[in-house]
């Protein structure tokens, strides 16, 4: 490292103890940006450490009514911590997390799901905390630099949980839970004015089941990236069993399909269908498997006047979940933000 840079990273640190010591959050997510631009990611750990923790956190409960226009904050990034009602828990837990950073000025959302992870985390529940150091956020750091829009990330408990991975978004028995996230976000949305049907989901693998999901309970259309897409998982006998503590696949069909299987929700009445962007690795299993999903929501929200759009998309990638490269699944959902809004995106 040279002078200048010394002096940069120097300078870069000394600004951050005065904005920590200030609560001056909004500082701080502008320093991370140009940080992120000047320095390499490994020199940023070493000067701010674990980012979610340096930002406010908020406990709010997951009932949509109880949350109000002072729990909204722009302009800063904000940790909620979002409690279940009741004493309702999902895998032990009894709350999630949820990273928001809404823009001043901005009316448009990314929203990422947390993706599945080939790499199983093996914490316990003890671990599932902000002061843990190891609660991540899906687009948390990459949120900095994106200036012109408003970034909200789903940091869900079943995503460290041995073996169980992001398919939590099933819920349980008791717990809708791609009902309950969409029902959140349309209210923290709703009250940060930021407008939905110029919102993109986004998810890879189980997280764009979570998308995709989560979606169909809006009341407002909205737009989906499902990159990978894991449409069907009624077929994974160890997440119900864990979830649902059944064996029988034909009970698990009778009282449970549309929580586990996108082409059973999409049969439903919908109070809202959203407009999608598939893109799929054509080397993965998953692409033929979900077929049945593509042909079902060309043939019931594609037809004429329906004022639905559709975009089917392919890349070369390795087999299993792999992602495109990151330049390249950056102008994929850039592209895709621009086809399903139909505006052009700085």
């Amino acid at each position: 490292m040279n002078i200048d840079a010394l002096n940069l990273s120097k300078n870069i640190e000394e600004k951050f103890q005065q904005f920590k010591q200030e609560e001056n959050f909004s500082a701080i997510a502008k320093l991370i940006t140009y940080a992120l631009q000047v320095n390499s990611r490994q020199h940023n750990l070493k000067l701010f450490g674990y980012i979610p923790q340096l930002f406010r956190t908020v406990a709010i409960s997951a009932d949509p009514n109880s949350i109000e226009k002072e729990d909204i904050y722009i302009g800063e990034p904000v940790v909620y911590q979002i409690f279940y009602s009741g004493d309702r828990q999902l895998y032990g837990l009894n709350y999630f997390y949820v990273f928001c950073y809404f823009k001043e000025n901005s009316d448009r959302l990314n929203v990422y799901f947390q993706s599945a992870n080939p790499n199983y985390k093996n914490l316990v529940l003890e671990d599932y905390s902000i002061a843990g150091n190891k609660i991540s956020f899906e687009g948390c750091i990459s949120s900095f630099n994106h200036d012109s829009l408003s970034i909200m990330s789903i940091s869900d408990p079943g995503h460290f949980i041995p073996g169980i991975t992001s398919s939590y978004y099933i819920g349980s028995p008791e717990l809708n839970f791609p009902k309950l996230i969409a029902e959140v976000l349309e209210r923290i949305v709703n009250l940060a004015k930021i407008k939905l049907d110029r919102t993109l989901l986004f998810g890879s693998s189980a997280g764009t089941f979570g998308a995709l999901l989560s979606s169909t309970y809006l009341t407002q259309k909205t737009n989906v990236l499902a990159v990978n897409s894991q449409i069907n998982i009624k077929y994974r006998q160890d997440i119900i069993n864990s979830c649902f503590n059944i064996k029988d696949s034909k009970d698990v069909v009778k009282n449970f399909n549309a929580k586990l299987s996108c082409i059973d929700r999409f049969k439903e009445e919908l109070n809202s269908t959203p407009n999608v962007y598939i893109l799929a690795n054509i080397n993965d299993k998953l692409h033929q498997r979900n077929f049945n999903f593509y042909q079902n929501y060309i043939e019931r929200f594609t037809r004429k006047n329906i004022n639905n759009q559709s975009v089917f998309d392919s890349y070369y990638g390795v087999e299993g979940h792999g992602r495109p490269e990151p330049f390249s699944l950056k102008a994929k959902i850039k592209i895709a933000r621009e086809i399903l809004t139909m505006k052009s995106t700085p």
